[in-house]
């Protein structure tokens, strides 16, 4: 395999630090029903006697607000409110009193997101009027005593049913799972609802609960998988193929449920698809044209993921020390067969295949090692930034998500001398550096070109040098979100990357 060599160059600008803060005070002090003030030098979290070199002293900053039902105002107790900065990595925890009443001490100066949850409604960030939007961060002060800050939660929408077989007899432990349509990987696809509300497993009844939900149009799919192969009288391997309701086997033959906020949908009740289920099997040979004896993974895609949801995935497993491999319990459908070794000296392989009423067995999938990419670190100016290398992050992403869930996502430590290198790369990958708060990346370049939002492809054994890249002040946007991902021009940058 041939291997190229090839100048990429990621660049970093100064950071307009003191702009932005100011902006942040600014904001906060236009904020509504919000206070914030100088706490007395008397209630200063003096540095702990005998703190040891190194060792970080409590903060002196403090947040206090409240949570409230947002329909009728009244407070909301025992809900738990979770303040983060990445900025200074801090991350807390609070829950709220009788009254709705939160506080958070000892807080080191910096930029927080402040969250808000309680059971049976929606989770909201500080400033968001609706989960879609984005929330208002808070800048606080060491020092500083910021209070009054309310979040008012809507009450969560509601979607029940029932699972059955095709006799119409219930189907206990199928997991149901609502989703919705949003932005990922730059593209508009079905993304299962974050967290515990937004799925469940029937009861011996069939009957399920989707709860605290957004107001929106959703999916809702039902899936069940017994252990082992399972047999009827026919020998036949039978199951059930993951189902969209209310009875279809493609998210294109689906229907919606439409909620309004708080409202309660029952009765959305449908059947599994009974199927015939099928084994895939074969061998895994690595670059050697040996039988792969380091062991591995495997798993089943569907081959157009932007049409089906992650649980409805066709499984996987791992690879023999043999290099044999066995996926049972395998619905009808096109799939992408994804193989990746261990984390030393990873390989990948990938196989597209198609599923029918038969076993696929003596598949042969032949690995190649991972590419890899090296660089340097600079400034607009060409001089390595004003920063620790320690706090910089290089890493690469699948540019398009659907194409690559085995490998993931891989990062590089940035040295001393600000060079890096990725190894491990496959596919097509979007480079990504990960910096401190007030620094964003600038550009990434390669022989002179820009490629920040342009993706690399990366051969097996490939050698791509001479990475660059920078970073600039957060405050300054080299695309507009249409520019980069036309398909996201309704969308926020977050809901879009």
């Amino acid at each position: 395999m041939r291997s190229a060599s090839r100048s990429l160059r990621l660049r970093v600008a100064a950071p307009l630090v003191a702009v932005v803060a100011a902006l942040g005070v600014i904001a906060l002090a236009q904020g509504a029903g919000t206070g914030q003030r100088e706490l007395p030098s008397g209630r200063r979290t003096p540095t702990r006697a005998g703190a040891t070199p190194g060792e970080e002293p409590k903060g002196t900053a403090i947040i206090r607000g409240f949570v409230v039902a947002a329909d009728t105002g009244q407070p909301l107790r025992r809900a738990q409110v979770r303040l983060s900065s990445p900025e200074t990595r801090e991350s807390r925890l609070a829950t709220t009193d009788s009254q709705g009443r939160f506080e958070a001490r000892e807080l080191v100066g910096g930029r927080y997101t402040i969250s808000a949850s309680k059971g049976g409604f929606v989770s909201l960030q500080y400033g968001q009027r609706r989960p879609s939007e984005q929330g208002t961060p808070i800048d606080i002060k060491d020092g500083q005593l910021i209070e009054r800050l309310l979040i008012g939660l809507p009450r969560g929408s509601v979607i029940s049913g029932r699972i059955t077989d095709e006799f119409g007899e219930p189907v206990a432990n199928a997991v149901v799972s609502a989703a919705r349509f949003g932005y990922a990987g730059g593209a508009r696809r079905a993304l299962p609802i974050g967290g515990q509300n937004g799925r469940d497993t029937t009861d011996d009844l069939g009957q399920f609960r989707l709860f605290g939900l957004a107001p929106g149009d959703y999916y809702i799919t039902a899936a069940f998988r017994g252990g082992g192969d399972v047999t009827d009288p026919a020998q036949d391997v039978t199951g059930f193929a993951p189902t969209y309701y209310p009875g279809a086997s493609s998210l294109a033959e689906a229907q919606r449920v439409a909620v309004g906020l708080g409202q309660e949908t029952t009765n959305v009740s449908f059947a599994l698809i009974a199927t015939r289920l099928v084994r895939v099997s074969g061998n895994v040979i690595d670059s050697n044209g040996a039988p792969l004896a380091a062991g591995g993974s495997v798993m089943l895609v569907p081959a157009d993921r932007r049409e089906a949801l992650p649980m409805m995935r066709g499984g996987g497993g791992r690879v023999e020390p043999t290099g044999r491999f066995r996926i049972t319990n395998v619905a009808p459908g096109r799939y992408l067969l994804h193989v990746r070794t261990g984390r030393q000296g990873a390989e990948f392989g990938r196989m597209a295949i198609a599923v029918g009423d038969q076993d696929l067995d003596n598949l042969t999938i032949v690995t190649a090692p991972g590419a890899t990419a090296s660089g340097r670190v600079l400034t607009d100016s060409g001089q390595p930034p004003s920063l620790s290398p320690g706090t910089v992050t290089i890493s690469s992403r699948p540019a398009d998500a659907d194409s690559a869930p085995l490998p993931g996502s891989n990062n590089a430590r940035v040295n001393a001398d600000w060079t890096f290198e990725l190894a491990g790369l496959y596919d097509m990958r979007l480079i990504r550096a990960g910096v401190p708060q007030g620094w964003a990346l600038d550009a990434v370049t390669l022989n002179g070109q820009d490629i920040t939002d342009v993706p690399l492809e990366f051969s097996p054994g490939q050698k791509v040098t001479g990475l660059r890249t920078g970073t600039r002040g957060r405050t300054s946007q080299r695309h507009t979100i249409p520019d980069v991902y036309p398909r996201c021009r309704d969308a926020t940058e977050a809901e879009c990357r």
